[in-house]
């Protein structure tokens, strides 16, 4: 069923993009059917939590882009599963750990950007100070 993954909402029509926010809608169950024991098949695991907290991390994986999958540690018949593993693709593991300890990459940071802008004002500064001497002559105003 379409699922999206910003809204956490299933949609039982063929939709290609959420009606609510416009974000595209991936192929991915609800939360509620995500627990199964052939989710294993080529993912790795990144977590083993109790239920409850499983659902959450699953939620914050998939807000941030990243396809997760829930399996049960059930033993025995039991019906409420005391740990789950959650589990995401291989390629994805360093990320899905970042978003878990609430670490997001971060695009840039102040320090960055300052330099940055330094950088731009020297060169600047330095044109300015050759186009002057090309100009007038002299690299130093009258």
């Amino acid at each position: 069923m379409p699922w999206c993954h910003t809204c956490s909402i299933e949609y039982p029509v063929d939709l290609d993009e959420c009606p609510e926010c416009g974000h595209e809608l991936v192929d991915a169950p609800a939360l509620e059917r995500r627990i199964f024991a052939g989710a294993s098949a080529g993912l790795v695991t990144v977590a083993i939590l109790p239920a409850e907290q499983a659902f959450v991390a699953s939620v914050r994986l998939d807000r941030d882009g990243i396809p997760s999958a829930l399996r049960d540690n059930a033993e025995g018949g039991s019906i409420e599963p005391i740990v789950v593993h959650v589990l995401v693709p291989p390629t994805q593991l360093a990320e899905a750990r970042r978003v878990l300890r609430g670490k997001r990459r971060r695009t840039g940071s102040l320090m960055t950007y300052l330099l940055l802008v330094s950088a731009i004002a020297v060169f600047l500064s330095g044109a300015m100070v050759v186009l002057r001497w090309v100009l007038t002559g002299s690299p130093l105003p009258r």
